[in-house]
């Protein structure tokens, strides 16, 4: 009989570690607008956010590129000196044309959840064996999501 409580208290623990781990909190859906360096509207994002134990974010969603279409994106935010910092990672292959790949980074004021980015991204033309490197930056503004 010890042996079975000690088995049901020794699973117990572990599984109450396991889900401690594995904790995490969402604070729903956020939107950005991303502006040229012009000011010109480039594209949309929409993630779900997530925070996990220790303070990281993560960040689930999409690029919205308007008649261009949607694409999956994901990326990850930390406070760091007084500023919220944030990399965001898309890819898509459009069919016949190319596929591009793209990092983002962002430094955002913590008070407006907008500041200022930079991006490198790739693009393969298809039917080219060529891949362009492309840098872009500009103003980033928290929108409301629709």
């Amino acid at each position: 009989m010890h042996k079975h409580c000690l088995l049901f208290l020794v699973s117990l623990s572990l599984l109450l570690i396991s889900s401690y781990t594995f904790a995490e909190k969402y604070h729903g859906e956020f939107c950005w607008q991303v502006f040229n360096q012009s000011g010109e509207p480039y594209w949309k994002y929409k993630f779900g956010i997530y925070e996990k134990e220790g303070g990281h974010l993560a960040l689930f969603g999409s690029i919205d590129y308007g008649d261009n279409g949607v694409s999956a994106s994901h990326g990850n935010a930390i406070l760091a000196g007084g500023n919220i910092k944030l990399t965001i990672v898309s890819t898509d292959h459009e069919e016949g044309v190319e596929v591009w790949a793209e990092t983002f980074a962002a430094k955002l004021n913590p008070s407006t959840l907008s500041g200022t980015w930079n991006a490198l991204t790739l693009e393969k033309a298809d039917n080219e064996n060529e891949v362009f490197g492309v840098h872009q930056r500009g103003s980033i503004n928290f929108i409301p999501c629709q």
